[in-house]
């Protein structure tokens, strides 16, 4: 049997599917063998006997090896380029017609795609269980820079959503949070098999960023990334991934989380802890006058004048703001007319079907799972956004994905499509069920730690003396805000850390 197993596994060049293909065959055989025994045959016979019956090792293994090997996903490859291509003429359009500060965003669109396809093409190459294996560590670092965020970051309308970066450049941290959603998919499967002590953990899992993102405030983000991770995690339930009563456990946490919202912003509301902006902007949607129903009449007289093939006499580039970004539809329906528009959500509505297709196709549960989270991300920016672009949902931060200007919402696209190309890659390598834990080789792990403890301690160590100069030299004075603080403090405690294990180390090896 060994020899058997040996010569079929050496016709699979996909060495990631050998060892499924292995246990497979090997419990297939061991069957058989239990089957010959009961009708007579001693164990020599029956092993000999049902290994014939598994026919040529070499076909066999060539056969396998057509259908265990990655997969590329051309149809969606296709569909973002077709968008990407779409994406770049419009911002080039858009930023010859008029000045820099005015189309903020569309000058450094084809930057931002060039970036945004390269983090795609990683993720889409690395496989998706190594996000899954180190899901709560990069769970943490997301929790860690948005609570730097809260603590430091640029403020704006009361509110602080960015980490201003040297140079100017912003990172908006709001938006990299959706990143949060698939990673809380191989969270949800690290508990796979637990009773109500794993659904309460997943749940705290679930609460920590939606409470931090909320804190910005950025409420729309939060309630996108609660309303999300809350299908994710329906999903899981009904899937069996918890040993729970189903239909009590989900309505109860359906019924919880859809009040404790509404209860929170409520109670925020009567003690006055809301910025003034939040304030007059809830005002104005509720009593139907203001800022907010002025904004809404100007949309949908846009939409009036639009002509169905050709350009509108409205003047959308002078009037509506963030048009390039947020409100992009609209600048489509009017310089192209709204056929033009159609047909842009007609190819990103094609887009999300394929992508909630590929994941619910997945044999694997936690490819599912993760592919299901960038789905429904994509989903509900898709839906909002055509719905505030039609003046129907209340002026917010939404973004329409791959499409709208700014580098944070068109890198988080791509990424978000890389995991999603990564689970299609692997679909006929990974069983329905894998492990995903940590595979420990006391030799290996030791001097992959001393390797990885000399790596931190040299780029810690080059950092910290790079910002000890900087201060020194009183050359980064503008950039010495709460983040940077911390950012350097974190480092320095990391570099004497690392420091003094490794002098442990090699104290235990002389």
């Amino acid at each position: 049997m060994d020899e058997y197993l040996k010569t079929l596994l050496e016709q699979i060049r996909c060495k990631k599917a050998r060892p499924y293909v292995k246990q497979e065959f090997q419990d297939h055989i061991e069957d058989q063998i239990e089957a010959n025994m009961h009708a007579g045959m001693d164990r020599e016979q029956a092993e000999r006997e049902a290994v014939r019956d598994m026919g040529d090792p070499v076909e066999t293994g060539i056969s396998l090896d057509s259908v265990h090997r990655p997969q590329v996903a051309w149809k969606l490859l296709g569909i973002i380029v077709l968008i990407s291509i779409a994406g770049v003429l419009i911002h080039a359009g858009i930023a010859g017609k008029i000045s820099e500060n005015s189309a903020a965003g569309s000058d450094r669109y084809v930057f931002h795609v060039v970036i945004g396809l390269a983090v795609m093409m990683i993720l889409y190459l690395l496989d998706y269980t190594v996000l899954a294996r180190f899901s709560k560590i990069i769970a943490v670092i997301l929790l860690f820079a948005c609570l730097v965020t809260l603590l430091g970051g640029y403020q704006l309308n009361g509110a602080r959503y960015f980490i201003v970066l040297p140079g100017g450049r912003g990172i908006s941290m709001q938006t990299l949070m959706l990143f949060y959603v698939p990673i809380y998919g191989a969270i949800l499967y690290k508990y796979h098999g637990w009773g109500y002590k794993g659904l309460m953990r997943a749940i705290i899992w679930m609460i920590a960023p939606v409470i931090l993102v909320y804190a910005m405030p950025a409420l729309m983000t939060a309630c996108m990334m609660l309303v999300s991770m809350l299908v994710m995690l329906t999903i899981a339930i009904q899937k069996n991934w918890f040993t729970v009563r189903k239909k009590r456990t989900m309505c109860g946490i359906w019924a919880g989380f859809l009040a404790m919202p509404v209860a929170t912003f409520g109670l925020r509301y009567l003690r006055s802890r809301l910025t003034e902006y939040q304030i007059a902007r809830i005002q104005a949607i509720f009593s139907g006058g203001g800022e907010e129903d002025y904004f809404t009449g100007m949309l949908h007289s846009f939409w009036q004048q639009n002509k169905w093939i050709g350009k509108s006499e409205s003047d959308v580039m002078g009037n509506l703001p963030a048009f390039n970004a947020d409100y992009i539809l609209t600048y489509l329906s009017s310089v192209y007319g709204t056929i033009a528009a159609i047909l842009l959500c007609c190819v990103l509505a094609v887009l999300i079907f394929a992508v909630f297709n590929t994941a619910m196709r997945q044999k694997n549960q936690l490819g599912m799972m993760m592919g299901c989270g960038c789905g429904i991300v994509f989903l509900i920016n898709f839906f909002i956004n055509i719905l505030e672009n039609l003046g129907i949902f209340p002026q917010s931060v939404t973004f329409l994905p791959f499409l709208s200007a700014g580098g944070s919402c068109i890198i988080v696209s791509y990424g978000l499509m890389g995991i999603v190309l990564s689970t299609y890659r692997y679909k006929n390598i990974y069983p329905r069920h894998l492990k995903i834990g940590f595979k420990f080789d006391k030799t290996k792990v030791r001097k992959a730690l001393y390797i990885s403890k000399m790596s931190m301690c040299i780029l810690t160590g080059g950092t910290v003396a790079v910002m000890c100069v900087a201060i020194y030299w009183d050359l980064c004075k503008g950039y010495m805000n709460i983040p940077f603080k911390i950012v350097t403090i974190v480092l320095t405690l990391l570099l004497v850390g690392n420091m003094r294990k490794i002098v442990q180390h090699n104290e235990m090896n002389r």
